[in-house]
């Protein structure tokens, strides 16, 4: 980490007849750190997303609040009332609300939330079931961003909505799926990552078919708006796929293991979140070649 110094007592020596010492300093002897701000607080990193109305606006969904990033500069907390945002989704569409799923302050589960704001307030779109759901894994549709899929974290079901949360159904799904997406050209096609690679479905869940990765965790998946699906394996890091799972290419990975996606396909940028080998929650913004990358936070401290 680089550290900001204040500077230090510098002696200055004039002769008067007697030795006079002046003392250029801060207002004291000792050295000083000024906090890092790419440290952050931060728990667990559990979504990203890119604001629909500004790419350069990333926002990072955390384990206890909700935070802005702007040109990959320091992230900002901007969420007025804390909670743990499990699953979240910001939309394609610049009409649209951002979606979450978690717990709040007080304990329990939120179902689904919705911000306009950019994450600043959130209400209660829907419980789903009851006790509310705990969405883990979520998706929304590019072609309509009323549709809204997500699986409960307690295995209750994968839920499905068209109509922005008024109303649900449960669809079929394969075994517990840790990762959702819905292809931007075709809705009935979606991506389940499980603890046993990914599955496929054409028909928008009525049947699934396992295309990838055998018996290895899948952490992420997620589209770029141009159709390109991402990935994060166990074993194989960072993947993509150009034709819609039928074939993967591995990519230039990192030391993190990446949880969340937020992909800016016009800009060749992607941004990455997840866990270091030492354990530390980072997001870092790369180039889609992966040839450079900036770290924008971590809660690693010195």
């Amino acid at each position: 980490m680089v550290k900001f110094k204040k500077k230090f007592t510098i002696p200055i020596v004039v002769l008067t007849g007697i030795m006079v010492v002046f003392a250029l300093s801060s207002g004291t002897d000792q050295e000083q750190d000024v906090p890092n701000p790419r440290v952050m607080e931060w728990r667990h990193i559990h979504g990203l997303g890119l604001d629909p109305n500004d790419s350069n606006l990333l926002f990072i969904a955390t384990h206890g609040d909700f935070y802005h990033s702007r040109n990959g500069s320091p992230p900002v907390k901007v969420d007025k009332i804390r909670a743990d945002y499990m699953a979240f989704s910001a939309p394609y569409d610049k009409d649209a609300p951002l979606y979450a799923s978690g717990h709040p302050s007080t304990g329990g589960n939120t179902g689904l939330i919705k911000s306009s704001d950019g994450g600043i307030t959130w209400q209660q779109v829907a419980t789903v079931l009851e006790p509310p759901v705990d969405f883990h894994a979520m998706a929304v549709g590019k072609i309509d961003p009323n549709l809204i899929m997500g699986f409960d974290s307690g295995n209750r079901g994968l839920f499905k909505t068209t109509d922005a949360g008024k109303t649900w159904i449960t669809i079929d799904y394969p075994e517990y799926i840790s990762a959702l997406a819905i292809s931007p050209h075709d809705s009935s096609i979606i991506f389940a990552g499980t603890a046993n690679g990914i599955y496929k479905t054409n028909d928008g869940g009525k049947t699934w078919s396992h295309v990838s990765y055998k018996g290895l965790n899948v952490f992420a998946l997620s589209f770029d708006e141009q159709g390109t699906l991402f990935g994060s394996v166990d074993t194989f890091g960072l993947v993509k796929s150009d034709d819609i799972g039928g074939s993967w290419e591995n990519i230039p990975d990192i030391d993190l293991t990446v949880t969340s996606f937020a992909l800016d396909h016009s800009n060749k940028i992607i941004y990455v979140g997840g866990y270091s080998s030492g354990g530390f929650q980072e997001v870092y913004k790369m180039t889609y070649d992966l040839e450079s990358y900036d770290l924008i936070a971590t809660n690693k401290r010195d």
